[in-house]
């Protein structure tokens, strides 16, 4: 999904919307639903699951492009006084280092780890 609507990033919004009459969009959720069912989610933790995933997605394309990691807003962070703002300061300095790549796949794979230790 990234990949496809990453060069159209205006129509990131418009995904919730209209879900249910894109026909790229109701395939993308049926292979998702199908893997999450072979990985044992069923019921309202299907549901919950699949919501969770769409979201992630959905606003990790929108951060990319709105607030990339590379954008003036992290410098501006960055640049925060440590002494008032330490977490936030050191953070937006470590994130200069995170590419678009590293940063959607690593807080996809913090989001499937949670999903799988709550199916336990």
């Amino acid at each position: 999904m990234r990949t496809a609507i990453g060069g159209h990033p205006a129509v990131v919004p418009l995904l919730p919307v209209h879900r249910h009459r894109s026909p790229t969009v109701l395939r993308w959720t049926e292979t998702v639903l199908g893997v999450l069912a072979e990985a044992g989610f069923a019921g309202t933790r299907r549901v919950v699951a699949l919501r969770a995933l769409l979201a992630y997605a959905i606003g990790a394309i929108q951060l990319e492009h709105l607030g990339p990691l590379s954008g003036s807003g992290t410098d501006a962070m960055a640049g925060l006084s440590p002494a008032e703002f330490p977490h936030l300061s050191a953070t937006a300095a470590d994130a200069r280092r995170v590419g678009p790549d590293a940063e959607f796949d690593g807080g996809l794979d913090l989001l499937l780890r949670g999903l799988a230790v709550s199916s336990d």
